[in-house]
């Protein structure tokens, strides 16, 4: 039995003084309001309503239940009117996850951008490289790394796809051996990501096609903000996401080597719980978001990176 549904129809037939009208009313059958309150009776084992075939009237036990019902019911609709008010203000807080290369160089200027039209939103930030259950972790939604994972209960949307680019340092190369093919990134030091396609060999395309070479890390790492700090810091060539690192490519603290071979790009995508009963900040943001992903792909990234 759906007590707060009884409850209801009840308080209508209450209200009305007929269960014709009060089915009318409700738009259900008059059979389906006599069950619904001969099972309220039935439960707590009591008339509430003495029935003539001309008028209805509240027995004492009837009387007390209807100004509990009267209460628990606008309660209950205070409740719901809360709720979905919330739901469809763009204010509050969004509670969001993003990997630290995107939350250091990017998310900043684009939850800026947000803010400026819907300045009554608060973001709760939390920055991570590992895979994270959002659900678990009480987050509204996740801009994510693809490979390494969405959530079979997640709905995910593409957001960018990142151009991926070997950098050294000119400190670095100016002490170790030339590189003129992919072959020779296996007599230098790598500073390698930890995954499992990354951390002991590395896949390019290039003139001769697909290549696979095995390399040597000097540093693995599960964050791309320290794989960038360690190639700037002379300690190996690193696989870094073109917007990170052209910034420090145009300043001469990097160089971009071997360029006439291509690594995987490495696909971002937005990740939220539910398209249904989103609330509106939620699915503002994520259209912001993807539309944010769209004008500003390929190049467009890397001004955004170093505005």
């Amino acid at each position: 039995m759906d007590r707060l549904q009884s409850m209801r129809v009840f308080a209508k037939v209450v209200e009305l003084g007929s269960f014709a009208r009060a089915a009318q009313q409700l738009e259900m059958s008059n059979a389906v309001v006599t069950r619904y309150v001969a099972d309220l009776e039935s439960h707590l084992g009591t008339r509430l309503l003495n029935r003539t075939t001309r008028s209805l009237s509240l027995t004492d036990a009837g009387e007390t239940y209807l100004q509990r019902c009267a209460q628990i019911l606008e309660d209950v609709e205070e409740a719901e009117s809360i709720v979905t008010a919330r739901s469809q203000s763009l204010s509050g807080t969004l509670r969001l996850v993003a990997p630290v290369m995107f939350g250091l160089h990017l998310l900043p200027h684009t939850l800026e951008r947000f803010h400026q039209r819907y300045p009554d939103v608060v973001f709760d930030v939390q920055l991570s490289d590992r895979v994270i259950d959002i659900v678990e972790e009480g987050r509204d939604v996740g801009v994510v790394l693809s490979d390494l994972g969405l959530g079979s209960h997640l709905v995910a949307r593409p957001l960018i796809s990142a151009e991926i680019i070997l950098c050294a340092s000119p400190g670095y190369l100016r002490e170790h051996p030339p590189l003129r093919t992919a072959h020779d990134l296996s007599n230098h030091r790598a500073i390698a990501m930890r995954i499992p396609t990354a951390e002991h060999e590395w896949t390019l395309s290039g003139p001769e096609g697909e290549v696979t070479v095995p390399i040597r890390p000097g540093l693995l790492c599960s964050n791309a903000e320290l794989a960038h700090q360690a190639a700037l810091a002379n300690m190996g060539i690193a696989m870094l996401s073109s917007y990170l690192a052209r910034p420090n490519i145009e300043a001469g603290r990097l160089m971009h080597i071997l360029p006439q071979y291509q690594l995987p790009r490495r696909d971002v995508s937005v990740v939220y719980p539910s398209r249904k009963f989103l609330p509106t900040k939620v699915r503002a943001f994520i259209d912001f978001l993807l539309d944010e992903g769209k004008q500003r792909a390929g190049e467009n990234l890397v001004k955004l990176a170093s505005q």
